[in-house]
């Protein structure tokens, strides 16, 4: 099961991967590839804005592409885990995580998994915890259910 939620959490940054790109390729387009079409419609204070919300999707493509690069090489192969880890899976009675990286809510065979990476404060909070383990976030008691 643990593959599953992997390679479906894998999927689902893929695809934040190519809305990203696709919404870059169309604000080429329009601003930096189409440089002789300005119309009315199309300042250069427009163009600015563009060029500067590419610049800005490029930095988020970055850091979902490295996210995705980190999903890409987590080795589940036989893995199991007694305490939450990096590639824990962890069901609790609030939510149902998977440690690796920030996915949001994603669903494997009708169960709905929230992506985590070893970065969130939530995880610290989380690490280490094993079985029947009950911690605190933001006012919100998780109680640990299973880990594995």
């Amino acid at each position: 099961m643990k593959n599953k939620i992997h390679e479906h959490g894998k999927e689902k940054v893929r695809h934040v991967v190519n809305d990203f790109t696709e919404r870059i390729n169309d604000l080429k387009a329009v601003t930096v590839d189409n440089d002789n079409a300005e119309s009315a419609s199309q300042s250069e204070a427009r163009r600015d804005s563009d060029i500067e919300l590419m610049d800005t999707l490029a930095d988020q493509l970055d850091f979902v592409t490295r996210e995705l690069e980190t999903l890409e090489g987590m080795e589940l192969k036989g893995s199991t885990h007694d305490q939450v880890t990096f590639g824990s899976v962890v069901y609790t009675d609030k939510k149902n995580f998977f440690v690796g990286v920030s996915i949001d809510d994603y669903e494997v065979e009708g169960t709905e998994y929230f992506g985590i990476s070893p970065r969130a404060p939530l995880y610290g909070v989380l690490e280490g915890s094993k079985e029947g383990d009950q911690v605190s976030f933001n006012g919100v008691d998780y109680k640990v259910e299973k880990v594995f």
